[in-house]
């Protein structure tokens, strides 16, 4: 049984798909999880609640997003900022900008934007490329460890 489990982590943690088959059908891209810990698989990670004014994205404008630094009991190497989702009838309150947070959930995603041999068939308009967007399902916010002062 615990072969099956470790097999299903590694199939869901590497799937490799033609992001934009239409753009180049000799490139597929691989999609990884940000987090590092696989799509699919409950974890709990520790971060900052920022938005579209620290990032200074446009694409961020108006989402929850989490600058995450400890994943499970891990801390990465370099922070993750990743979109916040909940589910509305879970009532989960995901806290404003600033404020530090721990959260369990689970990665997942979707594909965004239009591929750009689309615009030959419809008018342009400004978009995102193309691609594979992961996002943090939420299940329960918890409480963040208390940090230890020297």
């Amino acid at each position: 049984m615990k072969l099956i489990t470790v097999l299903t982590t590694l199939v869901a943690m590497i799937i490799s798909v033609p992001l934009s088959a239409a753009e180049d059908d000799k490139n597929p891209t691989t999609i990884t999880p940000s987090l590092g810990a696989g799509f699919g698989k409950i974890i709990e990670i520790e971060g900052k609640i920022v938005d579209d004014t620290d990032t200074r994205l446009r694409s961020h404008l108006g989402k929850k997003l989490i600058k995450v630094h400890t994943v499970n009991t891990r801390r990465l190497a370099k922070p993750v900022v990743i979109e916040l989702t909940k589910f509305s009838f879970a009532g989960t309150k995901i806290p404003v900008r600033g404020n530090q947070v721990k959260l369990r959930g689970y990665e997942t995603g979707h594909f965004a934007g239009i591929p750009n041999k689309a615009f030959a068939d419809i008018p342009q308009v400004a978009t995102t490329n193309f691609h594979f967007q992961s996002v943090f399902q939420v299940t329960k916010r918890l409480k963040p460890a208390q940090v230890q002062q020297k």
